[in-house]
C-alpha cells in the first residue's frame, strides 16, 4: 500500500514540474495533459489499471508533442479513454455475476430501468459533447465521427447501466442521438438516413460483443484491450494523412443514343433538358441542377451549373444554392473533357467533382455510343461503408447527365 501511495505521489509531482521544464504553465495543451494524468493517477476503480497506465503514458507523451500531435492526443482520449474506462470498470464489477433465469424482483426492475434511463442521457449528452470536439477540429466526415461515436454511446451506455441484455439498450441510445442529431445538432435528414445503418451497425457489434464477454467472463483487461483495438483504427480513418484510404474515384456510364456524332458535340455546348425527373436515389437529398449556362471568354469556355437542395431537415427544407464551375480542357470530334475548378454546392459535404469526359462514336447512320465519365473525391469515410454509396450516386448521375446533356 506505501509503495502504491509512493508511486502516485511520485507521478503527480514529474507530472506538475513537466510544464515547467518542458513547457509554458499558460499553454492549455500542456495544463489538459497534466490534468488528464493526475486524474488517471488519482481514479483507481477495479479493472481499470491497463486503462489507467496508457492514459498517463499518452499525457506525458503529450507534453512533448506538436500542437498537430497533440491535437491527434486529445482527440483520441476523448473518444477512447471515457469508453475504455467504463468497459474495464464494467467488466470487473460483473466478472463474478453469472446469467440467470429466475424473473427479478419489482424494485430489482424498477432500479435496472431508472440506471438505464441515467446511463441514456449521460451518454447521449456525452456523444453530444464529442460530436462539438469533432465538428470544431473539421472532422465532421470522417470515421471519428461515423464510427467512433455509436461506439462510444454504446460503449458508455452497456458499462454504466449494466443491462441484462445490452443491444436493446445501445440501439435505444442511437436511436436517441440520430434524434438528437435532427432536432438540435442541425444534421441533415439524408446525413442521418445514410449514416444510421452504420450507427446502429457499431452499436450493436459492440453490444453483443459485450453480452458474450460477460457470459463467458472473460477478463476485463483483455476485453478492453480487444474493444480497442478493434474500435480505434476504425474510427480513426479520414482523421490524418497516414489513416486515410485514397479518396479519388471515377465511375463511368454508357448508353446508346438516337443522335448522330455531330448532333451529340452541338448538344454538349447546348443549354441541357433537365426536365427529366432524377432517380429516386438523387432525389432523396442531393443537390439537383436548377440552371446552367456555357461561358466564353479570353480565358477560355467555362461551364456553370447551379445546384440547390442538400440540406433538409426535420423542421422542412433550408435549400442552399451554389454554382458548379467547370473549366474546357479539351474539346475535339468524339471527345470533350472539362475540369471542375470551383464548387460552392452543398454537395461538397458529400463529394467533390474533379473532372468530366465524354466520349462518343457511331455505331450506325442513326445511332451513337457515349460514354461520360466522372471523377470526384470522396467526401465520407469510412470508405468501406460510404464509397459503394456515393460511387452509386455518381453512376446515376453520368446515366443522367447523358440523357439531358449529350442527347438532343
Amino acid at each position: 500500500m506505501r509503495s502504491r501511495v509512493a508511486m502516485k505521489i511520485g507521478l503527480i509531482t514529474v507530472l506538475l514540474s513537466a510544464p515547467l521544464v518542458f513547457g509554458s504553465p499558460r499553454d492549455g495543451f500542456t495544463l489538459l495533459f497534466v490534468a488528464f494524468g493526475i486524474a488517471n493517477v488519482l481514479l483507481d476503480p477495479a479493472g481499470t489499471r491497463v486503462v489507467r497506465v496508457i492514459a498517463v503514458a499518452a499525457a506525458f507523451a503529450g507534453l512533448f508533442f506538436g500542437n498537430d500531435l497533440r491535437m491527434l492526443v486529445v482527440l483520441l482520449a476523448w473518444l477512447v479513454w471515457p469508453a475504455a474506462f467504463m468497459v474495464a470498470w464494467g467488466l470487473a464489477r460483473n466478472t463474478s455475476e453469472t446469467w440467470s433465469t429466475d424473473p427479478p424482483d419489482g424494485n430489482a426492475v424498477a432500479t435496472r430501468a431508472r440506471a438505464t434511463l441515467a446511463a441514456l442521457i449521460a451518454a447521449v449528452a456525452a456523444a453530444v459533447v464529442a460530436y462539438r470536439v469533432i465538428a470544431g477540429q473539421g472532422l465532421q466526415q470522417t470515421a471519428a465521427l461515423f464510427v467512433g461515436i455509436p461506439a462510444f454511446l454504446a460503449m458508455v451506455v452497456v458499462f454504466v447501466a449494466s443491462p441484462r441484455t445490452a443491444t436493446g439498450v445501445a440501439c435505444k441510445a442511437v436511436t436517441v442521438g440520430l434524434l438528437v442529431s435532427l432536432l438540435f445538432l442541425g444534421e441533415g435528414l439524408l446525413c442521418v438516413v445514410m449514416a444510421a445503418p452504420l450507427f446502429y451497425a457499431v452499436a450493436v457489434g459492440i453490444a453483443a460483443f459485450m453480452d458474450v464477454s460477460r457470459w463467458r467472463q472473460y477478463r476485463p483487461p483483455t476485453m478492453t484491450g480487444l474493444i480497442v483495438l478493434i474500435t480505434v483504427p476504425m474510427s480513426l480513418e479520414g482523421v490524418t494523412t497516414l489513416t486515410t484510404l485514397n479518396r479519388n474515384e471515377s465511375v463511368t456510364a454508357a448508353k446508346t443514343v438516337h443522335a448522330t456524332p455531330q448532333q451529340i458535340e452541338r448538344a454538349l455546348f447546348e443549354r441541357p433538358r433537365f426536365e427529366r425527373a432524377l432517380p429516386l436515389y438523387l432525389r432523396a437529398g442531393f443537390p439537383s441542377a436548377i440552371a446552367t449556362r456555357i461561358e466564353r471568354n479570353a480565358d477560355g469556355t467555362r461551364w456553370v451549373i447551379r445546384l440547390r437542395g442538400g440540406e433538409m431537415r426535420i423542421t422542412g427544407m433550408e435549400p442552399r444554392t451554389g454554382e458548379l464551375t467547370l473549366a474546357l480542357e479539351e474539346s475535339r470530334p468524339g471527345l470533350v473533357r472539362w475540369r471542375a475548378v470551383s464548387d460552392t454546392s452543398h454537395m461538397t459535404h458529400f463529394l467533390k467533382w474533379r473532372a468530366v469526359s465524354v466520349q462518343w462514336s457511331s455505331v450506325d447512320a442513326e445511332t451513337s455510343k457515349v460514354t461520360w465519365t466522372v471523377g470526384y473525391e470522396r467526401g465520407l469515410d469510412p470508405a468501406w461503408y460510404f464509397g459503394p454509396w456515393e460511387r452509386y450516386a455518381a453512376q446515376l448521375a453520368a446515366d443522367y447527365l447523358i440523357d439531358t446533356v449529350a442527347t438532343p
